[in-house]
């Protein structure tokens, strides 16, 4: 039907406006899926009532999001990131102000826990860093408070029994005979070291409050901008990192970023870039 194409643009043109999502970057089919899914869950009957819906709250157009942009994250994604990150930070020990971290977006957690992991394993204590870290989704932002993890959120690097920052047990009410139900749960000193908050890059107040960061990862979150969104989320970023400041992106977004206003980092598999001290 007619009404129900001119529904679907306009659904990826909300989806254009809001958050900047490029809609090739994910792919119509995947859009129309994520909208069946709300469909279905709303229960129902047609495009016009989803989009009304869409309208109306708030927590459907957020629900959207969720569904379309889906978070591809472990805990150590890109080791090599945080071996340079270790090495970048050593510097700072001793430092009488605290290391300011930013990750954006930072999914369920387990970029900005695995940052905060980096820093004490280089030696820094508690009182040396500060990790802030902002997601577009308010549910994913309270499953990341949890540090409640599944398997999965390992697979790129292996569990210790004698782990000291994660046990492993059962969530509330799970069947403690089944071994598949099993999580790992995140020490609550390293769950209160990450202070997380929802937010939207594209919004110009996001953090406007905050002293800059001297070190910001904003990795695989450019790739689903368009042009326009993409130069608005490079603007904030920049405001967002001080001069001489640290910036790591996704592989994919190596070369978007600006080698005019930052210099990249000689360290192998890494897509880090320092900024340089004149950058606006």
């Amino acid at each position: 039907m007619q009404q129900d194409e001119t529904i679907r643009r306009e659904i990826e043109n909300m989806l254009r406006q809001k958050i900047g999502l490029n809609p090739d970057s994910v792919g119509s089919r995947s859009i129309l899926r994520a909208v069946k899914r709300g469909m279905r869950t709303g229960k129902m009957q047609g495009l016009s009532d989803y989009w009304s819906s869409l309208n109306d709250s708030s927590s459907s157009f957020s629900s959207l999001v969720d569904a379309v942009v889906v978070p591809e994250t472990s805990f150590f994604r890109n080791r090599a990131s945080f071996v340079f990150l270790r090495q970048w930070v050593s510097q700072y020990k001793g430092r009488e102000t605290p290391l300011r971290v930013l990750s954006l977006p930072c999914s369920t957690g387990e970029e900005p826990y695995s940052i905060a992991i980096a820093l004490l394993e280089e030696g820094l204590s508690f009182d040396d860093f500060h990790v802030d870290a902002v997601d577009i989704s308010t549910p994913i932002i309270e499953k990341a408070k949890q540090g409640i993890y599944s398997p999965y959120a390992f697979r790129r690097q292996a569990y210790r029994d004698d782990d000291k920052y994660f046990s492993l047990g059962w969530p509330e009410g799970a069947a403690r005979s089944n071994r598949a139900t099993q999580r790992y749960f995140l020490d609550a000193s390293v769950r209160e070291k990450v202070c997380f908050q929802q937010g939207n890059i594209l919004d110009p107040w996001l953090l406007s409050a905050q002293p800059p960061y001297d070190i910001v990862f904003c990795r695989n979150l450019l790739t689903y901008f368009d042009a326009g969104a993409r130069d608005r989320a490079f603007k904030k970023i920049d405001q967002l990192l001080r001069p001489n400041g640290l910036l790591f992106v996704g592989h994919a977004e190596n070369n978007m970023v600006d080698t005019h206003h930052y210099q990249p980092v000689p360290y192998p598999q890494t897509f880090a870039y320092i900024k340089h001290q004149q950058a606006a």
